[in-house]
């Protein structure tokens, strides 16, 4: 079992939704609207379970496949947590293995217009997080990397594509930059048609968030909130993400000074008060 220990005095009983699309799919907007309806999702992964989660990865990705966590341990701990409903990367990389414990579960696949939407969304994300994986080095002075949690992400985002797509380990998050645009619409239009080809139909919704509450709610069985638009989130949104790409180069090229500031300062304030 995992390292991490997680506190819940309402530990969920099953899993009633799983969302199987990958994520810039809309899948935050949905999370947005399972809360509304009164779910408790996990999207992307829990903080809390980072330990776990490298750990599984790691021994999904290790040939000697030495660890001990596996895909029923990361349920546990999702279980243990209080969340219902899952979405996004990377528990869509397991939704077979949830699906498993939960036959009767709900399975959302989530979709962009086109393809070629998915892709630019990709990249733009890609892009933006790999500011945050590079290593230190004097002419990219980054301290991301010295930070476990922001290294065990990169672990996560790499795991992406290995399982049912059978894809070499960080490709999805690295290796496209080397293959031919249109790629990775490839990659999303295998993904989608591997769920639908393992999902009974009555058991799926095909959904693009676009569509709103009618779909989504009928497809649940209950009733559309009444006087409550359907969430578009734009938290990671493509402007939303080349901001936060400005934040992160800020805070790259920004800490040096102020460290030199921080440690100098107090060198000067005590230098000069000596000279007086």
């Amino acid at each position: 079992m995992s390292k991490v220990e997680v506190q819940s005095s309402q530990p969920s009983k099953q899993i009633k939704i799983i969302c199987a699309g990958l994520g810039r799919t809309g899948t935050l907007s949905l999370t947005e609207a399972l809360q509304i309806l009164g779910y408790n999702p996990y999207h992307y992964i829990d903080f809390n379970h980072a330990s776990a989660w490298e750990e599984f990865v790691d021994g999904r990705t290790s040939r000697d496949n030495f660890y001990t966590t596996n895909a029923n341990d990361i349920i546990d701990l999702i279980l243990h947590d209080g969340y219902d409903a899952v979405l996004e990367n990377p528990t869509c990389e397991i939704f077979e293995d949830i699906l498993k414990r939960f036959p009767d579960a709900k399975i959302i696949l989530t979709e962009r217009d086109t393809p070629e939407k998915f892709e630019a969304s990709w990249k733009v994300l890609m892009d933006t997080m790999l500011l945050t994986e590079l290593p230190f080095s004097w002419k990219y002075p980054s301290f991301f990397q010295w930070i476990p949690l922001f290294r065990i992400l990169k672990k996560v985002r790499c795991f992406m594509g290995t399982t049912h797509l059978n894809l070499n380990y960080g490709a999805l998050t690295h290796g496209w930059r080397q293959k031919p645009n249109g790629w990775l619409a490839e990659q999303y239009v295998k993904h989608n048609k591997y769920v639908m080809d393992h999902i009974d139909k009555k058991q799926l919704l095909v959904f693009n968030v676009k569509e709103g509450w009618d779909p989504l709610c009928d497809f649940l069985d209950c009733q559309v909130p009444k006087d409550i638009s359907f969430p578009h989130s734009k938290v990671n949104d493509a402007k939303a993400l080349r901001r936060m790409r400005r934040i992160f180069q800020a805070s790259v090229y920004g800490w040096i000074p102020l460290g030199i500031l921080t440690v100098a300062g107090p060198y000067f304030f005590f230098r000069r008060s000596e000279i007086k």
